[in-house]
C-alpha cells in the first residue's frame, strides 16, 4: 500500500509492504512513491479493487508456480 500521511503539515507517502510491511523512504508525490516501488523491485497486484504491494523479498515467496506448494516436502 501506499500510505498517505501529514508531516510538517505536506502531505507524504510511503510504500509499505503488505507482507511484512517494511517500508521505503517517504515521497513528497504519489506517482514518485509509485516510481520507487518499481525502481526497489515491489509487485503491486490488485486484489477485488484493492492494490496491494509486495516488497521483493515477499513477492518472490508468493508468486508464480512454486507458490502453490510452499512446504511441500520440507522436513
Amino acid at each position: 500500500m501506499i500510505y498517505k500521511s501529514w508531516r510538517n503539515g505536506i502531505k507524504v507517502f510511503i510504500p509499505i509492504c503488505d507482507c511484512c510491511g517494511c517500508t521505503l523512504p517517504l515521497e513528497y508525490d504519489f506517482y514518485d512513491a509509485v516510481d520507487a516501488k518499481k525502481a526497489a523491485g515491489w509487485h503491486s497486484v490488485n486484489q477485488y479493487g484493492e492494490w496491494q504491494d509486495y516488497c521483493e523479498k515477499c513477492a518472490s515467496k508468493i508468486t508464480g508456480a512454486a507458490a502453490d506448494f510452499e512446504g511441500v516436502g520440507n522436513k
